[in-house]
């Protein structure tokens, strides 16, 4: 192999396990084998090059968890193209801003509700070299200027174009809940480390069975192409469905899957009240938000010891820390703290924590996390500035903050920016939800802060209580006085029955503070 890119990953590693499943959709149970994955995806190849599709141009897409997703996905790639991914939860203002910015010369998308967003940037681009190409099959009603796809008699001969390891392979936007999505970059070689590192990291092979019901555009996307490189047998559900998801992992002897805390606490919960079979699991990898632990505790209980936890973001291409299955087990039987950890730094990747001044903190000390890896970004997408500011001298300044304990493993203690100063004291949010938490009526709370005359900023924290508990405002307050700092106590405390989240299931505390300050929330 003469250059080690993303590229070339997928096209060496889907071509070694043939007539082995690859895909199975559900509930449908539509499957490609990885013969029939690879054929399909190098139609779809041609078809584009056809269009003038090669290095250097940019492709966005705009379609659901399906098979059509993960076809076009690789197909784009091995064009030695951008792919531009856009979730379908996205808000047409975001959609918008990312098509504007990253100006992609051909639009695949199978979205309704952003169809009148997509034909303003064709109509607006004046270019007529854009296209838009509109997938059949997902109810979607295109206008006559979009071009309806249809599936190429055969495959072209025509010559892939072979990507270097500088071309840029993925432009993923991300920080766009209420300010301007950023276009992450991730170059060939990035991506390529970043697979790599997975690999090393979380050993699947072809007897493994993924079930994924997160959007592919996310984290799910990583551990896709990670698992499709090994020959796992991928299970595809379009959303996630706790009734549903506790049955496929029976019925398909599911032994991988990811979850964000939200989905696992459903998950927990259902199996309260239904009878379900969960042996086939070895592996329940999560992240994305912090989890408390008393509920990780009972996900032991559950699925017993095969949690994983892993600790990254969009700008390092999700590897910087793993919090192994081993040590997930020691420190539930030995150190129960270490289970609010997010682990230790990935083989490939460096983890610092530093003060204002960049000198490393020590131990048991809050710093902001730093990282260099060979899974970084580029940078940020015609932004140059907030390029420098977040890469200083080859480290990626994370906005975390966290600490480090003896043994060396990291706490998360909350971003910068979700920090609430009270009073002049630095309150992290996410220190108060793991006390609130351990209310034995609470199912999950969100910390955030809130204007106010003589603090600068009230902590307000919002509870979801767990089903057939009652609990008032009172006795949270009382509960959180007997365990943390007074500065630390919150405030006010309110009750409602879901949360706003973000199109990854997370807690969208942004939505939840704009709407309580609005005053528009169910929340009083």
């Amino acid at each position: 192999m003469e250059q080690m890119t993303f590229q070339s990953l997928l096209h060496k590693g889907l071509k070694r396990f043939g007539e082995l499943p690859a895909i199975t959709l559900l509930p449908n149970e539509k499957t490609l084998t990885y013969k029939e994955l690879i054929e399909k995806a190098e139609r779809i190849s041609s078809y584009l090059i056809q269009l003038g599709i090669g290095r250097g141009t940019h492709v966005a897409t705009l379609i659901p968890n399906s098979l059509e997703s993960v076809i076009f996905s690789l197909a784009i790639q091995q064009c030695g193209a951008t792919t531009v991914p856009m979730g379908e939860k996205l808000g047409t203002r975001e959609v918008d801003l990312i098509l504007k910015e990253s100006k992609p010369k051909v639009v695949i998308m199978a979205t309704q509700p952003h169809v009148a967003t997509i034909l303003d940037y064709l109509e607006d681009s004046k270019d007529p070299q854009v296209q838009i190409i509109g997938l059949p099959g997902f109810c979607v009603n295109y206008p006559d200027t979009f071009k309806l796809f249809e599936w190429p008699e055969e495959t072209v001969d025509v010559d892939l174009p072979i990507a270097s390891t500088e071309d840029l392979a993925l432009l993923a936007y991300t920080g766009g809940t209420t300010g301007t999505p950023k276009g992450v970059m991730h170059s060939q070689k990035g991506l390529a480390a970043g697979l790599i590192s997975a690999a090393i990291e979380d050993p699947l092979d072809d007897r493994d069975r993924l079930l994924l019901s997160t959007p592919l555009v996310h984290s799910a996307g990583s551990l896709l192409w990670r698992s499709l490189v090994s020959g796992v047998h991928v299970y595809i559900m379009p959303s996630f469905h706790p009734v549903h998801f506790i049955q496929a992992i029976k019925e398909y002897k599911i032994t991988t899957t990811f979850l964000v805390p939200t989905m696992l606490y459903r998950l927990i919960d259902l199996t309260k009240k239904m009878d379900y079979d969960v042996s086939s699991m070895r592996n329940i990898y999560y992240g994305a938000s912090p989890i408390s632990q008393e509920r990780l505790r009972e996900a032991f209980e559950v699925f017993g010891p095969i949690m994983r936890q892993q600790y990254g973001m969009t700008e390092c291409n999700i590897v910087i820390n793993r919090f192994s299955k081993s040590a997930h087990l020691w420190a539930y039987h030995n150190n129960p703290e270490a289970l609010k950890s997010c682990g230790k730094p990935c083989l490939l990747t460096e983890v610092r924590l530093i003060d204002e001044e960049g000198n490393e903190v020590k131990p048991l000390e809050l710093g902001e996390i730093i990282v260099k890896s060979p899974a970084m970004m580029e940078g940020y997408y015609q932004r140059p500035e907030l390029t420098r500011e977040t890469i200083r001298d080859g480290w990626l300044y994370t906005g975390d903050i966290g600490m480090k304990d003896e043994s060396g493993y990291i706490y998360i203690k909350d971003r910068k920016k979700d920090m609430i100063i009270s009073g002049g004291m630095n309150v992290y949010s996410s220190e108060v939800e793991r006390v609130v938490n351990r209310h034995p009526a609470v199912s999950l709370s969100a910390c955030i802060g809130v204007p106010h005359p003589d603090w600068g900023e009230a902590v307000c924290v919002v509870v979801t209580l767990r089903e057939g508990f009652n609990c008032t405002d009172e006795e949270v307050i009382h509960f959180c006085k007997e365990r943390t700092s007074k500065y630390m106590v919150p405030k006010f405390i309110y009750f409602q029955d879901t949360f706003p989240l973000t199109p990854l299931g997370k807690v969208d505390k942004k939505e939840l503070k704009k709407l309580y300050v609005q005053g528009i929330t169910t929340i009083k």
